[in-house]
Parts: structure tokens; sequence; C-alpha cells
């Protein structure tokens, strides 16, 4: 795969999101290994640009500078095609469901080109909370754009066969791969972990923005109901809820147990230092932060969010408990303070999701998707 035609991987903006992460890994990933490797975005300033590695080439899609994301992403859609004709790349990875039609329409625009476009579901079709009207709408216009792509990737087993069940017509394009998820510092830190001192008082974590889809009411909740215990959490992230959050903590007692250190760019470190990941989440697609926390052995205690998560957990011996629902989340998280999870086990099912092998198996899918023709 070191030929002239480049790889692109199509991510919006280098922002504060997992799949922007993710994105930037996989071009990084690729271009280490000699690949012709770009990175096409609409915006080129975000938390994330730091990590593009020098040998990504970065090429700008020009966009009309109005309207939101949506609308930006509708615009460039003859640029994009244009693009495809000019630097007719092998494939273009989407980097997730904010932009799988707008590339895979601008293929059809592109005309007679080899190019495939994979994309991919990093978010659940359907949610919690949507209406029948929502429901209907997301899961045609989904199963559209699936037939108008060549590839469909997800990021669980569970998640490609859900799709396939739901979109027969494009079943074959379904294809679960891992996410490069974890990194070199991450394995060392977990290198250096030694089991927690019974003596020592429980270091708990909490990651991802503070929005309705996280959680956190249902989290500090949980937390109320264990202050008899000593503990200490950490919450990274911001978002719209934060300020409301702020009151229900204290409100329950527990603020001064609490420490809100908004968005950071890496997690590495307070994963290493935390003995158990909290993840509060309503739904997920496949969250990355509960395997980096395994691959630095720090335990995850988790809601029944995503399908693939509670598949993964499943492996270590660990349950998930139901979403909104602080009475259980309260009771694992003490299972888990009296009973830790192995670390070697932990990091064993996060093996997975290092950035050599999460490329490796993109490229395994790209390779057949070339050979199918």
């Amino acid at each position: 795969m070191t030929g002239a035609s480049p790889i692109v991987h199509f991510l919006y903006e280098p922002g504060n999101g997992g799949l922007d992460r993710v994105a930037v890994l996989l071009a990084n990933g690729m271009a280490k290994r000699g690949i012709s490797t770009e990175l096409w975005l609409t915006k080129a300033v975000g938390p994330v640009a730091h990590l593009i590695a020098a040998d990504v080439t970065v090429r700008m899609v020009p966009t009309p500078r109005i309207g939101g994301r949506g609308v930006q992403l509708v615009l460039q859609i003859p640029a994009v095609a244009s693009m495809m004709r000019t630097h007719r790349p092998r494939a273009i990875f989407s980097a997730g469901n904010q932009t799988n039609l707008s590339l895979a329409i601008a293929r059809r625009l592109a005309g007679p080109i080899p190019t495939k476009i994979i994309q991919k579901i990093t978010n659940p079709v359907l949610r919690p909370g949507f209406g029948a009207w929502v429901k209907f709408y997301r899961t045609w216009r989904f199963g559209w754009t699936a037939s108008l792509g060549d590839m469909t990737l997800t990021l669980s087993a569970p998640d490609a066969e859900t799709y396939a069940h739901m979109y027969p017509r494009a079943a074959r394009k379904f294809h679960a791969v891992p996410n490069p998820s974890v990194h070199a510092d991450m394995w060392a830190a977990g290198e250096q972990r030694s089991a927690r001192d019974p003596a020592r008082q429980p270091q708990l974590l909490s990651v991802g923005r503070i929005a309705p889809q996280k959680g956190y009411i249902t989290l500090v909740s949980a937390l109320a109901r264990i202050a008899d215990r000593p503990w200490s959490m950490t919450i990274l992230g911001d978002g719209p809820l934060l300020d409301d959050v702020r009151r229900r903590v204290a409100k329950l007692g527990i603020a001064d147990r609490i420490e809100f250190k908004g968005f950071v760019d890496d997690v590495t470190p307070y994963l290493a230092q935390s003995d158990i990941l909290v993840l509060s989440s309503r739904w997920e697609g496949f969250p990355a932060v509960p395997i980096e926390a395994m691959a630095t052995g720090c335990s995850v205690v988790a809601t029944d969010c995503s399908a693939g998560l509670t598949e993964l957990l499943h492996q270590v011996g660990q349950g998930t408990v139901p979403i909104q629902d602080p009475e259980a989340l309260a009771h694992a998280i003490n299972a888990e303070i009296d009973h830790p999870q192995p670390i070697a086990s932990l990091r064993a099912c996060a093996a997975a999701y290092s950035i050599e092998n999460s490329v490796d198996q993109h490229l395994e899918l790209l390779r057949e998707l070339c050979e199918r023709g």
C-alpha cells in the first residue's frame, strides 16, 4: 500500500472530540508506514491540531464561511468532488457520522475515479429520547448514506450486527474495526501501576463533555449515596450543564470531594493517577476513554450505554449498570472499590486498541475492498 495515490482522512476540524483524535492518529499511523497519507480539513485550528505528524499532508477544503458545521459540509461538496478528481485518492476515510453523507455525495459528483469511500458510524443511529419521526428519518438517512458508500465501519461487532440487520441491502458493507485509542504513554503508565493499597483513599475519575448524554447528574447522585466512604473524584470536561452539575454537587454536600478540571488535552496522567474511571453516559458509540483507562490499569465502572463496551467489560468479568440508575451505579462503584479488577486482565483487553493494531485492521479492510473492485 505504498503506491502514489494517497489515502485521505476527512475531518471537519481537529477539535476536542474523540473522532477528531482518532482520525489524526490513524493518519499518523499510516504515514509512519511510508504510505502517502493526507488529512482534508475544513478548519485547521483545534485542540488536537498539534498531534498531526509532519509526514501527513494537510489540505484545506475551500468552504464558504457561512452557517454552522452542517451547512458548511453541504456547501463544500462541489469543492470536495473537485479535490477528488484532482488528487484521485485511493480511498477516503470519513472521521464519523458528521461527514459520511457529504463525502458519499461528493464521490458521486466526482465521476469515474477509483476512490473508495469508507464511512464510519461513531455515534448510535438511534438514541434514547428520540421521537417517532426522528427515529424514522435517522433510520432512513443512515441507510441511504451506507448505500452510497463502499464500506461502513463500526466500532464493535455488536454494532456491525445491529446495522446489518437494520439495513439488509447494505449488510455486507458493515465491518467492525478497533479505533486507535491506546498510545505508548498509556502502556508505559500501565507498566508502572501496582495494586492499590486498601488503606489509601480511592481516586475516582470521570471524563467527557458535561452535557445530557454523559449522565453527570446520575453520577453525582450515585456518589452522594456512598458519601460515608472515603473517595475523591476528578471530572475532566466542560459543557452546557457544568453550572447545573456544580449546583447539584453543592446541594448534595460533596463539593469538597469533587474537583472540576475542565477540558484537558491529555487524559493519560489523570488515568495513571486514578483507581476507577466512572462512565455514567446515557448512550455512546464505543467510547475510547474506558479502553484508555484499561490500558493504564485503571478499573472501569460503566453504564450499559454501549453494546461494544458492555461486551468488552464482560471479558474481564465486569458487568455494566442500567442507565440513569444512581443506586445501581453507587453499588457498582462500591463493589469495584472493595474488589478491584486485576491490572493484567484490564491491559490485555485494551491491547487490541493500540494504534498499530488499529492501523493494521483499517488497512486490511481497505485491501479487501480494493480487491473486490
